[in-house]
Formats: structure tokens, sequence, C-alpha cells
């Protein structure tokens, strides 16, 4: 992978070493330029096209933060761009529509530092094609990570992890708990037994189903305001259906409980994108360079991995997120199979293909014969009535 070339602009140039300091001495691979001066970092901006990040400090005498930010979704919208900021609590310094990707304590955290690094480093490595890549940073009202999924998925990521203190944590919002307890007993999952508790919920569903699900409510509350209720509940209800739909077809094929899982969240958080571009007033964006991207479905998918990678999502799930509209488009063979599964869904839920017909084809291209032989024995009725 060829090098990041970082910007970072702060007035404290004795800040500016620390951190340089400590980016080289953690990241490998790198290009930092660092620039104190706002006239200069401009004309550095115009010269670089293909900047991959940009990470300026909120207060400076010259141009606070987050105008420098938005200036730079409006002059070069390619970079990843980050805020560096003394107050954390982002009450006094967000903006809507939002343009920041990503807020950084100051002084700075190290952890979060290094996440922050290899989610671009892992961003620039996926196909994005450079156009592609710009339309993306210029989309206004990012979603901002929610603080509750980061202190989640700390918590999973962590040595001592339990449930009970999962669901504590879930529990602090009480509107995604319902939520969450709603599809624990809905069809979707198939769970014969009704869930009363969210602990049960929590247990029931298993980690990476529940932080599935959390992602998926918590980026559509970033959005309230924009989308009406009724229309977040159509496509959640789009969304889990055919979540449902794709691990059952992934059970019957005999797909392990992991990847049963990792398909259901892939096919759910792509409600994440389609809840962005509907923000933006409908299916505006148009993504054809080196993706080949035709439909409302395909562009929420690379909008949604973007977003996720960001968030530092696996890079198995961006992947299988920009691949499942493309039978024969997955290149990682771990993952062929998987986005197999996704195409034969998405084809029959959002495209209405026959299963006879979709056999037939996928047998064409060569899909797997066990994964052809299933289509016709599936109960599609289930998910499609």
């Amino acid at each position: 992978m060829s090098s990041m070339k970082i910007i970072i602009l702060d007035d404290d140039a004795f800040f500016l070493k620390a951190l340089q300091r400590t980016i080289h001495r953690t990241i490998t691979n790198v290009k930092i330029t660092t620039i104190t001066d706002i006239n200069e970092f401009w004309q550095t901006l115009d010269k670089t096209p293909d900047i991959d990040l940009i990470l300026s400090d909120y207060l400076m005498p010259q141009m606070n933060g987050l105008d420098v930010l938005e200036q730079c979704a409006l002059k070069n919208p390619y970079p990843v761009r980050a805020l560096l900021t003394g107050d954390m609590t982002l009450n006094t310094i967000t903006r809507q529509p939002n343009v920041v990707h990503a807020y950084l304590a100051k002084p700075f955290n190290e952890a979060d530092l290094i996440a922050l690094f290899e989610n671009v480093a892992a961003l620039k490595s996926l196909p994005f094609a450079f156009n592609v890549r710009k339309q993306l940073g210029s989309m206004v009202g990012f979603p901002i990570y929610p603080v509750i999924l980061k202190k989640l998925r700390d918590l999973v990521q962590s040595d001592d992890c339990n449930l009970r203190e999962i669901a504590a944590v879930v529990s602090q919002e009480p509107i995604i708990t319902a939520k969450l307890l709603q599809l624990a007993n809905s069809a979707y999952l198939g769970f014969s037994q009704p869930t009363s508790s969210i602990d049960q919920a929590v247990s029931r569903l298993g980690v990476k189903i529940l932080i599935a699900i959390t992602t998926s409510l918590l980026s559509a509350k970033s959005f309230e305001s924009t989308i009406p209720e009724v229309v977040h509940e159509e496509q959640l209800h789009v969304a889990a259906n055919y979540a449902g739909c794709v691990k059952s077809f992934a059970k019957m094929a005999g797909f392990s409980v992991d990847d049963q899982e990792l398909l259901f969240s892939v096919a759910l958080l792509s409600f994440v994108g389609k809840i962005i571009l509907l923000s933006h007033g409908g299916h505006k964006m148009s993504f054809n360079q080196q993706i080949d991207i035709h439909d409302a479905y395909s562009s929420a998918n690379v909008v949604s991995a973007y977003v996720l990678k960001l968030w530092g999502y696996d890079t198995k799930m961006c992947s299988l997120l920009m691949s499942c509209h493309d039978v024969t488009g997955m290149q990682e063979s771990e993952l062929v199979k998987l986005n197999q599964a996704l195409f034969i869904v998405k084809q029959v839920l959002f495209y209405e293909h026959t299963p006879e017909q979709l056999a037939q084809y996928c047998d064409s291209k060569g899909v797997d014969p066990l994964l052809c032989n299933i289509i016709s024995k599936f109960d599609w009725h289930r998910y499609t009535s």
C-alpha cells in the first residue's frame, strides 16, 4: 500500500512536533506535513489533491477548525477530515450539517490517534475510485460516531467483557433498548420463545448482531430532524428482513454461526447508507467509476462501507458491502461464498428475480453448486410476502 499523506494544522508548533514524533513512533508508511499558518495550509491543499487525512485543531487565532474543515469539504473533499479539540462533550463544537469525520481529544489519546490512522489506511486500501471518494467526502451531515457505540465496542474488545456490562451500556438509551427487544422478538431471527429483558436479548442476539443492530439504530438518530420516523421504520424493516433472510439462507447452506452473524450484520448495516442517502434528498449520489454501481441499494452499500470503515469496522464487512451487487466481484477467496449468498438474497428480495431464473444465472457464473441448489429449495415466501 502506498504511503498515507497527512496534513496537520495547529498554531502550536511545540504540540505539532510532539504529535509528529508520536505518529512516527507508532505508525509506519506515512508522510506528514505540519502547518501553523492558515494561508500556507490552503496553498498546500491546492497543490496536493490526494491528501488522505486532514487533522485540524479547533481553537486557532486565524480561523477555527470547524470553519477550516467546512472549507476543505468544498475545496477538496477527498481527504478524511478530523478535528482536534479539548471539548470532547461535542455539545459546543458540533454543527449541523456535520462535515467532520472524526473527533480527537487534545491532549491527544495515543490509542485513539492510532485507531484513526489505521481506519484511514484501511479506507485507502478499499477499492474506491478517486472521484467516488471525493463524492463520499463531500457528504454533509456526516453521522457522528455515537459515544455509546464506542463504549460498547471498547467493552466488547476488552479482555474481561461480560454480557451484563454490555446490557448496562445498551440500557443507557431507552429507545435503543426498546428496538433491540422488538427485533429480538421479531420473526426476522426466528426465535420461538419471547424475550422480555435486555439481558436476555443481549444473550440471545450475540455480540456481532447486537452491535450491528445498535449501530443501525444509533446512526438513524443522527437524522431524526431530516427524515420522518415512519421512513426510519420502513427502511429498518427492509434491512432487518434482508438480514434475517440472508442469515436463514446461510444457515441452510451450512455456513458457520460466525459467518451467519457476519452476513446478518452486513445486510442490516446497508441501512446506514440508505438513511444517509435519504437525508441527502433521495439517491442523488451516483457512483460508477471502478465500482459499477447501478442502483440505490448498491449506492447505499458504498456509503455504508465508507462510514463504517471510518468508525473502525472490520474490512471484511466493508468489502462485502461494496461487492455484493456483483456475484463475481469478490476477489478475496475466503469471502467469495459469503458474497455469493448476499448477491442471491438481494436478487430475490430487491429485484424480484424468480428462484429458477436466478439459479440458472448463478450456475452460469460459476457460483458454488450448493448455493445454486438451495436457491430453489429455500422458503423465499416467508421474506417476500
